[in-house]
Protein backbone atom coordinates (compact mmCIF):
# COMPACT_ATOMS: atom_id res chain seq x y z
CA UNK A 1 0.00 0.00 0.00
CA UNK A 2 1.18 3.57 -0.66
CA UNK A 3 2.58 5.65 2.18
CA UNK A 4 1.17 9.09 1.42
CA UNK A 5 2.80 12.25 2.75
CA UNK A 6 0.18 14.31 4.58
CA UNK A 7 2.15 17.09 6.31
CA UNK A 8 5.48 18.81 6.85
CA UNK A 9 6.26 20.19 10.29
CA UNK A 10 9.44 22.11 11.11
CA UNK A 11 10.73 22.59 14.65
CA UNK A 12 13.30 25.19 15.76
CA UNK A 13 14.58 26.00 19.24
CA UNK A 14 15.97 29.31 20.43
CA UNK A 15 18.50 27.42 22.54
CA UNK A 16 19.92 25.79 19.39
CA UNK A 17 19.42 28.49 16.76
CA UNK A 18 21.43 26.78 14.02
CA UNK A 19 19.43 23.54 14.13
CA UNK A 20 16.23 22.68 12.25
CA UNK A 21 14.19 19.49 12.55
CA UNK A 22 11.71 18.35 9.92
CA UNK A 23 8.94 15.84 10.64
CA UNK A 24 7.17 14.33 7.64
CA UNK A 25 3.79 12.83 8.52
CA UNK A 26 1.99 10.10 6.58
CA UNK A 27 -1.53 8.77 6.21
CA UNK A 28 -0.73 5.64 8.25
CA UNK A 29 0.58 7.54 11.27
CA UNK A 30 4.30 7.01 10.67
CA UNK A 31 6.45 10.12 11.12
CA UNK A 32 9.92 10.54 9.61
CA UNK A 33 12.55 12.76 11.19
CA UNK A 34 15.02 14.92 9.25
CA UNK A 35 17.49 17.61 10.21
CA UNK A 36 19.77 20.29 8.83
CA UNK A 37 21.91 23.06 10.22
CA UNK A 38 22.84 26.72 9.57
CA UNK A 39 20.63 29.44 8.11
CA UNK A 40 17.63 27.51 9.29
CA UNK A 41 14.93 30.16 9.02
CA UNK A 42 15.67 30.40 5.29
CA UNK A 43 15.68 26.60 4.99
CA UNK A 44 12.40 26.44 6.90
CA UNK A 45 10.82 28.91 4.50
CA UNK A 46 12.01 26.91 1.50
CA UNK A 47 10.66 23.68 2.95
CA UNK A 48 7.18 25.11 3.32
CA UNK A 49 7.12 27.32 0.23
CA UNK A 50 8.75 24.96 -2.27
CA UNK A 51 9.39 21.45 -0.97
CA UNK A 52 6.08 20.76 0.76
CA UNK A 53 3.93 21.50 -2.31
CA UNK A 54 6.08 19.06 -4.28
CA UNK A 55 5.94 16.38 -1.59
CA UNK A 56 2.41 16.45 -0.20
CA UNK A 57 0.35 13.55 -1.48
CA UNK A 58 3.33 11.65 -2.87
CA UNK A 59 4.35 8.16 -1.77
CA UNK A 60 7.01 8.58 0.91
CA UNK A 61 8.67 5.33 -0.19
CA UNK A 62 9.76 6.91 -3.49
CA UNK A 63 12.91 8.40 -2.00
CA UNK A 64 14.76 8.58 -5.32
CA UNK A 65 11.83 10.18 -7.10
CA UNK A 66 11.50 12.82 -4.41
CA UNK A 67 15.20 13.67 -4.57
CA UNK A 68 14.98 14.10 -8.34
CA UNK A 69 11.85 16.23 -8.05
CA UNK A 70 13.43 18.52 -5.48
CA UNK A 71 16.69 18.75 -7.40
CA UNK A 72 14.83 19.81 -10.52
CA UNK A 73 13.56 22.82 -8.58
CA UNK A 74 16.96 23.98 -7.29
CA UNK A 75 17.78 27.57 -8.20
CA UNK A 76 21.56 27.63 -8.43
CA UNK A 77 23.43 24.39 -8.79
CA UNK A 78 26.55 24.73 -6.68
CA UNK A 79 27.29 24.55 -2.99
CA UNK A 80 25.26 23.50 0.00
CA UNK A 81 22.54 26.05 -0.67
CA UNK A 82 19.27 26.56 1.17
CA UNK A 83 17.63 24.25 -1.37
CA UNK A 84 20.25 21.52 -0.85
CA UNK A 85 19.94 21.72 2.93
CA UNK A 86 16.16 21.52 2.64
CA UNK A 87 16.42 18.52 0.32
CA UNK A 88 18.82 16.93 2.81
CA UNK A 89 16.27 17.19 5.62
CA UNK A 90 13.54 15.75 3.40
CA UNK A 91 15.72 12.87 2.26
CA UNK A 92 16.69 11.98 5.85
CA UNK A 93 13.04 11.93 6.89
CA UNK A 94 12.05 9.76 3.93
CA UNK A 95 14.76 7.18 4.64
CA UNK A 96 13.54 7.15 8.22
CA UNK A 97 9.99 6.50 6.98
CA UNK A 98 11.13 3.83 4.53
CA UNK A 99 12.89 1.98 7.32
CA UNK A 100 9.90 2.25 9.62
CA UNK A 101 7.59 0.93 6.90
CA UNK A 102 9.95 -1.99 6.22
CA UNK A 103 10.67 -2.64 9.90
CA UNK A 104 14.42 -2.34 9.25
CA UNK A 105 17.20 0.06 10.28
CA UNK A 106 18.51 2.31 7.52
CA UNK A 107 21.83 0.52 7.22
CA UNK A 108 19.92 -2.68 6.34
CA UNK A 109 18.04 -0.84 3.59
CA UNK A 110 21.40 0.29 2.19
CA UNK A 111 22.59 -3.32 1.93
CA UNK A 112 23.66 -4.15 5.46
CA UNK A 113 26.96 -3.91 7.28
CA UNK A 114 30.53 -4.09 6.09
CA UNK A 115 31.60 -3.57 9.73
CA UNK A 116 29.91 -3.84 13.11
CA UNK A 117 30.98 -0.37 14.23
CA UNK A 118 32.98 2.59 12.95
CA UNK A 119 35.83 4.39 14.64
CA UNK A 120 34.82 7.72 16.17
CA UNK A 121 36.93 10.81 16.72
CA UNK A 122 36.22 13.64 19.13
CA UNK A 123 35.93 17.17 17.86
CA UNK A 124 37.09 19.29 20.76
CA UNK A 125 34.17 21.71 21.11
CA UNK A 126 32.44 22.63 24.34
CA UNK A 127 28.78 22.09 25.33
CA UNK A 128 27.67 25.52 24.06
CA UNK A 129 29.78 25.64 20.90
CA UNK A 130 27.71 26.98 18.04
CA UNK A 131 25.00 28.42 20.26
CA UNK A 132 24.15 32.12 20.32
CA UNK A 133 24.06 31.96 24.12
CA UNK A 134 27.53 30.43 24.26
CA UNK A 135 30.10 31.67 26.72
CA UNK A 136 32.72 29.65 24.91
CA UNK A 137 33.04 31.51 21.63
CA UNK A 138 34.16 34.96 20.61
CA UNK A 139 33.29 36.07 17.09
CA UNK A 140 33.07 32.89 15.00
CA UNK A 141 35.39 30.33 16.49
CA UNK A 142 37.29 31.74 19.43
CA UNK A 143 36.84 31.96 23.16
CA UNK A 144 35.85 34.75 25.49
CA UNK A 145 38.22 36.30 28.00
CA UNK A 146 36.88 34.09 30.79
CA UNK A 147 37.74 30.53 29.88
CA UNK A 148 35.07 28.05 31.00
CA UNK A 149 35.86 24.94 32.96
CA UNK A 150 33.84 21.82 33.68
CA UNK A 151 33.07 18.48 32.15
CA UNK A 152 33.57 18.26 28.39
CA UNK A 153 34.70 21.89 27.98
CA UNK A 154 37.02 20.49 25.36
CA UNK A 155 37.56 23.66 23.33
CA UNK A 156 39.04 25.59 26.24
CA UNK A 157 40.99 22.51 27.31
CA UNK A 158 42.44 22.01 23.84
CA UNK A 159 43.93 25.49 23.94
CA UNK A 160 45.02 25.73 27.57
CA UNK A 161 45.17 22.22 29.05
CA UNK A 162 45.91 19.85 26.17
CA UNK A 163 47.61 17.33 28.45
CA UNK A 164 44.48 17.00 30.59
CA UNK A 165 42.30 16.76 27.49
CA UNK A 166 44.39 14.00 25.93
CA UNK A 167 44.36 12.03 29.19
CA UNK A 168 40.59 12.38 29.50
CA UNK A 169 39.99 11.21 25.94
CA UNK A 170 42.32 8.24 26.26
CA UNK A 171 40.61 7.26 29.52
CA UNK A 172 37.38 7.06 27.50
CA UNK A 173 38.96 4.94 24.78
CA UNK A 174 39.09 7.80 22.25
CA UNK A 175 42.16 7.59 20.02
CA UNK A 176 41.48 10.38 17.53
CA UNK A 177 40.80 14.08 18.19
CA UNK A 178 40.36 17.32 16.24
CA UNK A 179 41.60 20.73 17.42
CA UNK A 180 41.79 24.26 15.98
CA UNK A 181 44.46 26.32 17.75
CA UNK A 182 44.92 28.87 14.95
CA UNK A 183 41.37 30.20 14.58
CA UNK A 184 41.68 33.19 16.88
CA UNK A 185 44.73 34.30 14.93
CA UNK A 186 42.66 34.20 11.74
CA UNK A 187 40.11 36.49 13.38
CA UNK A 188 42.81 39.05 14.03
CA UNK A 189 44.34 39.05 10.55
CA UNK A 190 41.32 38.17 8.47
CA UNK A 191 43.20 35.02 7.53
CA UNK A 192 45.41 36.85 5.04
CA UNK A 193 48.57 36.25 7.06
CA UNK A 194 49.59 34.80 10.40
CA UNK A 195 51.66 36.75 12.88
CA UNK A 196 54.86 35.00 13.99
CA UNK A 197 53.79 35.04 17.63
CA UNK A 198 50.38 33.57 16.75
CA UNK A 199 52.03 30.91 14.64
CA UNK A 200 54.41 29.99 17.46
CA UNK A 201 51.55 29.81 19.99
CA UNK A 202 49.45 27.54 17.78
CA UNK A 203 52.43 25.30 17.10
CA UNK A 204 53.09 25.03 20.85
CA UNK A 205 49.55 23.76 21.39
CA UNK A 206 49.95 21.13 18.67
CA UNK A 207 53.34 20.17 20.09
CA UNK A 208 51.97 19.82 23.63
CA UNK A 209 49.07 17.72 22.33
CA UNK A 210 51.37 15.38 20.46
CA UNK A 211 53.78 15.13 23.38
CA UNK A 212 50.94 14.19 25.72
CA UNK A 213 49.45 11.68 23.27
CA UNK A 214 52.61 10.04 22.01
CA UNK A 215 51.64 7.38 19.49
CA UNK A 216 48.30 6.67 21.21
CA UNK A 217 46.29 9.43 19.52
CA UNK A 218 45.60 10.54 15.94
CA UNK A 219 45.40 14.33 15.80
CA UNK A 220 43.46 16.26 13.18
CA UNK A 221 44.00 19.98 12.59
CA UNK A 222 40.85 21.95 11.72
CA UNK A 223 41.31 25.31 9.98
CA UNK A 224 37.67 26.17 9.15
CA UNK A 225 38.49 27.60 5.70
CA UNK A 226 39.66 30.81 7.37
CA UNK A 227 43.04 31.21 5.72
CA UNK A 228 44.58 32.44 2.49
CA UNK A 229 46.67 29.88 0.65
CA UNK A 230 50.02 31.45 1.67
CA UNK A 231 49.04 31.63 5.35
CA UNK A 232 47.66 28.07 5.34
CA UNK A 233 50.87 26.87 3.73
CA UNK A 234 52.94 28.57 6.43
CA UNK A 235 50.88 26.85 9.14
CA UNK A 236 51.14 23.45 7.46
CA UNK A 237 54.91 23.77 7.20
CA UNK A 238 55.15 24.76 10.86
CA UNK A 239 53.23 21.67 12.08
CA UNK A 240 54.63 19.13 9.62
CA UNK A 241 56.73 17.35 12.27
CA UNK A 242 53.78 16.36 14.49
CA UNK A 243 52.43 13.48 12.40
CA UNK A 244 48.93 14.91 11.89
CA UNK A 245 46.26 12.54 10.64
CA UNK A 246 44.88 15.28 8.39
CA UNK A 247 44.59 19.00 7.93
CA UNK A 248 40.99 20.04 7.33
CA UNK A 249 39.61 22.92 5.26
CA UNK A 250 42.78 25.03 5.30
CA UNK A 251 41.35 27.37 2.64
CA UNK A 252 38.04 27.95 0.94
CA UNK A 253 37.69 25.61 -2.00
CA UNK A 254 36.48 28.34 -4.37
CA UNK A 255 39.76 28.03 -6.29
CA UNK A 256 40.67 24.48 -7.19
CA UNK A 257 44.07 25.68 -8.39
CA UNK A 258 44.81 27.13 -4.94
CA UNK A 259 43.71 23.85 -3.34
CA UNK A 260 46.11 21.89 -5.54
CA UNK A 261 48.96 24.31 -4.77
CA UNK A 262 48.30 23.89 -1.06
CA UNK A 263 48.17 20.09 -1.26
CA UNK A 264 51.41 20.05 -3.24
CA UNK A 265 53.09 22.17 -0.56
CA UNK A 266 52.64 19.68 2.30
CA UNK A 267 52.84 15.97 3.07
CA UNK A 268 49.96 16.23 5.56
CA UNK A 269 46.83 14.50 4.18
CA UNK A 270 44.14 16.98 3.14
CA UNK A 271 40.45 16.75 4.08
CA UNK A 272 37.78 18.90 2.41
CA UNK A 273 34.19 18.65 1.19
CA UNK A 274 32.03 19.34 4.24
CA UNK A 275 30.52 22.58 2.90
CA UNK A 276 30.93 21.99 -0.82
CA UNK A 277 27.52 20.66 -1.87
CA UNK A 278 26.32 17.69 -3.86
CA UNK A 279 28.15 15.04 -5.88
CA UNK A 280 28.88 17.44 -8.76
CA UNK A 281 30.79 19.84 -6.50
CA UNK A 282 32.54 16.96 -4.77
CA UNK A 283 33.51 15.45 -8.11
CA UNK A 284 35.34 18.65 -9.02
CA UNK A 285 37.27 18.42 -5.73
CA UNK A 286 38.12 14.75 -6.18
CA UNK A 287 39.22 15.22 -9.78
CA UNK A 288 42.02 17.55 -8.65
CA UNK A 289 43.81 14.63 -6.98
CA UNK A 290 44.41 16.87 -3.95
CA UNK A 291 41.87 15.23 -1.60
CA UNK A 292 43.10 12.55 0.80
CA UNK A 293 39.85 12.19 2.77
CA UNK A 294 36.42 13.37 1.66
CA UNK A 295 34.16 14.80 4.33
CA UNK A 296 30.44 15.38 3.89
CA UNK A 297 27.65 16.36 6.23
CA UNK A 298 24.51 14.29 5.61
CA UNK A 299 22.40 17.37 6.39
CA UNK A 300 24.22 19.51 3.82
CA UNK A 301 25.20 17.16 1.00
CA UNK A 302 21.67 16.14 -0.02
CA UNK A 303 20.79 13.57 2.61
CA UNK A 304 21.55 9.87 2.78
CA UNK A 305 20.83 9.37 -0.93
CA UNK A 306 23.45 11.88 -2.03
CA UNK A 307 25.93 10.84 0.66
CA UNK A 308 25.92 7.30 -0.75
CA UNK A 309 26.53 8.66 -4.25
CA UNK A 310 29.33 10.89 -2.97
CA UNK A 311 30.98 7.99 -1.16
CA UNK A 312 30.75 5.81 -4.26
CA UNK A 313 32.34 8.58 -6.30
CA UNK A 314 35.11 8.97 -3.71
CA UNK A 315 35.75 5.22 -3.81
CA UNK A 316 36.35 5.46 -7.56
CA UNK A 317 39.18 7.90 -6.75
CA UNK A 318 40.53 5.69 -3.95
CA UNK A 319 39.51 8.24 -1.31
CA UNK A 320 38.05 7.30 2.12
CA UNK A 321 35.09 9.25 3.49
CA UNK A 322 34.42 10.60 6.98
CA UNK A 323 30.88 11.86 7.73
CA UNK A 324 30.77 15.20 9.53
CA UNK A 325 28.86 15.97 12.69
CA UNK A 326 29.19 19.07 14.78
CA UNK A 327 25.55 19.85 14.14
CA UNK A 328 22.79 17.65 15.53
CA UNK A 329 21.71 14.18 16.68
CA UNK A 330 19.90 13.12 13.50
CA UNK A 331 22.91 13.85 11.30
CA UNK A 332 25.16 11.96 13.72
CA UNK A 333 22.82 8.96 13.62
CA UNK A 334 22.53 9.00 9.83
CA UNK A 335 26.31 9.24 9.48
CA UNK A 336 26.70 6.24 11.76
CA UNK A 337 24.31 4.16 9.62
CA UNK A 338 26.46 5.11 6.63
CA UNK A 339 29.65 4.39 8.54
CA UNK A 340 28.81 0.72 9.05
CA UNK A 341 27.53 0.33 5.48
CA UNK A 342 30.04 2.18 3.28
CA UNK A 343 33.17 0.20 2.49
CA UNK A 344 35.29 3.37 2.31
CA UNK A 345 34.00 5.01 5.51
CA UNK A 346 36.99 5.48 7.80
CA UNK A 347 35.77 7.65 10.69
CA UNK A 348 32.66 9.24 12.18
CA UNK A 349 32.96 12.67 13.75
CA UNK A 350 31.50 13.07 17.24
CA UNK A 351 31.41 15.86 19.81
CA UNK A 352 31.30 14.25 23.22
CA UNK A 353 30.11 17.51 24.79
CA UNK A 354 27.03 17.30 22.55
CA UNK A 355 26.58 13.54 22.72
CA UNK A 356 26.66 13.41 26.52
CA UNK A 357 24.80 16.71 26.79
CA UNK A 358 22.02 18.28 24.79
CA UNK A 359 21.64 15.63 22.06
CA UNK A 360 19.95 13.32 24.55
CA UNK A 361 17.59 16.09 25.63
CA UNK A 362 16.12 16.28 22.12
CA UNK A 363 15.86 12.71 20.81
CA UNK A 364 14.80 9.36 22.20
CA UNK A 365 17.83 7.34 21.12
CA UNK A 366 21.43 7.87 20.03
CA UNK A 367 24.05 5.65 18.42
CA UNK A 368 26.02 3.64 20.95
CA UNK A 369 29.35 5.40 21.55
CA UNK A 370 31.72 3.19 23.50
CA UNK A 371 35.51 3.25 23.88
CA UNK A 372 36.11 5.27 20.74
CA UNK A 373 33.73 3.30 18.49
CA UNK A 374 30.17 4.06 17.43
CA UNK A 375 27.35 1.90 16.03
CA UNK A 376 23.84 2.85 14.88
CA UNK A 377 20.57 2.11 16.67
CA UNK A 378 18.86 -1.14 15.72
CA UNK A 379 15.33 0.29 15.63
CA UNK A 380 13.50 0.72 12.32
CA UNK A 381 14.46 3.68 10.17
CA UNK A 382 17.05 5.92 11.74
CA UNK A 383 16.08 4.47 15.11
CA UNK A 384 15.27 7.69 16.93
CA UNK A 385 12.51 10.28 17.26
CA UNK A 386 12.07 13.71 18.75
CA UNK A 387 11.21 13.59 22.42
CA UNK A 388 7.56 14.63 22.88
CA UNK A 389 8.55 17.31 25.38
CA UNK A 390 10.56 19.18 22.72
CA UNK A 391 7.36 20.56 21.20
CA UNK A 392 6.27 21.79 24.64
CA UNK A 393 9.39 23.85 25.32
CA UNK A 394 9.01 27.57 25.86
CA UNK A 395 11.63 28.35 23.19
CA UNK A 396 10.10 26.20 20.43
CA UNK A 397 8.95 27.49 17.03
CA UNK A 398 6.89 25.18 14.83
CA UNK A 399 5.42 25.59 11.36
CA UNK A 400 3.16 23.18 9.54
CA UNK A 401 2.21 22.61 5.91
CA UNK A 402 -0.70 20.31 5.02
CA UNK A 403 -3.27 20.14 2.23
Amino acid sequence: MPLRITAFETIRLDRHPSLLFLQIETDVGLVGLGETCVGVEAVEAYLHETAAPIALGRDARDVAGMWSALHADFIGFSGSSVAVRAASAVDLALWDLLGQAAGLPVYRLLGGRVRERVRAYNTCAGPSYGSSSSNVRRARWGLGDERPTGEFEDLAASLERPEELVASLLDNGVTAMKIWPFDEAAQRSGGLWIDRADLAEGVRIVERTRAAAGDAMDIMLEMHSLWSAPAATAIARAVCDFDLFWIEDPIRVDSLDALVRFADSTDIPLTVGETSGTRWDLHRLLATGAVSYLMFDVGWVGGISEAVRAATLAAAYGVPVAPHDCTGPVVLTAGTHLGVNLANAVLQETVRAFYHGWYGDLVTELPALEQGWIRPPEGPGLGLALRPEVRQRSDVHTRRSAP
